[in-house]
């Protein structure tokens, strides 16, 4: 196995061990996120913040990621790769340092910001690979990138829990910071230079646009269970939010050189974006529903009356089953073609959401479900990713690989907040936990959703072009 860089042609190749470090600097970075959900209590009392301000540990993260994605994947498009990573690099070691000596919510909410940087690593990663690999080991490649992703951020709730009995919340920044440092040095020295693609110029108009309306959709929809999701101010905002994406759509298919070249790819990169939103809006239904339902005492009429640790043991078949899924991808595209592999991604979404009527007091089911929703997401996310890589040009890969994730990352908080609303506004009287007929009205919303991704799928035409 090659681990040093090699020249073929015009192209640098690098060996196997640059594929395993980006997926390490994956898998470190999900963990970390992840890990802070059980610490959040720990998290608040330690830098006395209040619980609306405290949310911020996630809503930082995540809106400076949907912002940075896109715009990294474009400065990679245009520059050497290993330079903005190692830029990026730099500035996500920087949020987690400040996060793990925050005294203060306001300290600790700039460290979430930075680190929400890291989230263009994946689409960076792609870009790397497709620069880097043979088309065939790129696939592969795609698929460990997208199953470590989802494996830490899996593995990172059932750790967290038996870290926190021994160790104080600031490690859960410490230790993933120590690995952050050791992979980024590794990968310093084993990636190799890319030539720069493109004219060198960023469309910052359509980053502003961008920016502008995923900020607000997003702000909405996190503040759409306390505001009332018929309140003025969440239809004002989420309005506003939809008109600026509208008219970054525009814009974009107006200019030359803009972030997100929309024109590239045609109906195949639009079945991918579907697909990554059904992938977001699955992912976090079922971390949302499969807790509540573990902990929920079986007099409720469901339930396991279990324990976090019970429901991170539950979610593992997510993470292990995606992250296996996701590296196999590429050899079942050649088997039985990129459609195919993308339309039966979609049937265990489905199935996953569909088991879940049967899971009233069984965890068997639950697992099961877990594990369909595992295999679904790894395949169709690293088909979305392997579709994107071979049918836009090289320059435009990290970018429109970038805007695929922000979809998905889109299509999660939508799943998110739309099924923590039902499940708030259905109580058994007396009690602060959901009805079951809440959680099912959940489980048939996920699978229209999962249907809706199966038809766009079928539309896929049965070769997709190569460039």
């Amino acid at each position: 196995m090659s681990t040093s860089p090699l020249t073929v042609g015009t192209q640098v190749r690098t060996g196997s061990l640059a594929t395993v470090i980006l997926g390490g600097l994956v898998l470190v970075l999900n963990l970390l996120e992840s890990m802070l959900v059980p610490a959040l209590p720990l998290i608040q009392q330690g830098v006395g913040a209040s619980t609306a301000s405290i949310t911020w540990v996630f809503t930082g993260l995540l809106l400076s990621g949907a912002v940075c994605t896109p715009l990294i994947g474009r400065l990679a498009d245009i520059h050497n790769k290993k330079t903005v990573f190692l830029v990026v690099w730099g500035v996500v070691l920087a949020g987690v340092l400040l996060s793990a000596i925050a005294n203060s919510i306001v300290v600790l909410a700039i460290g979430q910001v930075l680190q929400g940087a890291g989230l263009g690593f994946a689409p960076l990663a792609i870009g790397i690979l497709r620069d880097t690999q043979s088309a065939e080991k790129a696939r592969t490649g795609n698929g460990l990138i997208i199953g470590m992703s989802g494996l830490g951020s899996v593995a990172g709730v059932l750790v967290s829990g038996p870290l926190l009995t021994v160790l104080s919340y600031h490690w859960l920044y410490w230790l993933p910071l120590a690995a952050l440092v050791l992979l980024g040095l590794v990968a310093a020295a084993v990636l190799p230079s890319t030539p720069a693609g493109g004219d060198g110029k960023v469309d910052w108009a359509g980053a502003v646009l961008l920016s502008a309306g995923l900020f607000a959709v997003l702000i909405s929809l996190t503040e759409a269970p306390s505001w009332g999701w018929s309140s003025a101010k969440f239809l004002v905002l989420a309005a506003v939010g939809v008109a600026l994406l509208v008219a970054f759509t525009v814009v974009e298919r107006r200019l030359e050189r803009p972030l997100v070249d929309l024109r590239v790819g045609g109906k195949a990169v639009i079945v991918t974006c579907v697909v990554a939103f059904t992938a977001g809006w699955a992912t976090y239904a079922v971390f949302l529903s499969l807790p509540t339902i573990v902990a929920a005492p079986p007099l409720a009429g469901y339930g396991l009356g279990g324990t976090p640790t019970t429901a991170g043991l539950l979610l593992l078949p997510l993470g292990l089953i995606g992250a296996a899924s996701a590296t196999l991808t590429g050899r079942l595209e050649r088997l039985l073609g990129a459609k195919t592999v993308m339309v039966l991604s979609c049937v265990p979404i489905v199935a996953s959401s569909a088991v879940l009527f049967l899971a009233r007091h069984d965890g068997t089911m639950l697992a099961l479900s877990s594990g369909l929703a595992g295999l679904g997401i790894g395949i169709g996310l690293t088909q979305a990713m392997n579709i994107v890589s071979s049918s836009v040009p090289a320059e435009r890969v990290a970018s429109a690989s970038g805007f695929i994730l922000v979809v998905r990352s889109v299509g999660g908080t939508l799943g998110a907040q739309v099924s923590g609303s039902i499940l708030a506004s259905d109580l058994i009287t007396g009690t602060p936990l959901p009805t079951w007929s809440a959680f099912g009205t959940i489980f048939v919303i996920s699978i229209v959703v999962g249907v809706g991704a199966l038809a766009a799928s079928l539309a896929l035409p049965r070769r997709i072009a190569s460039v």
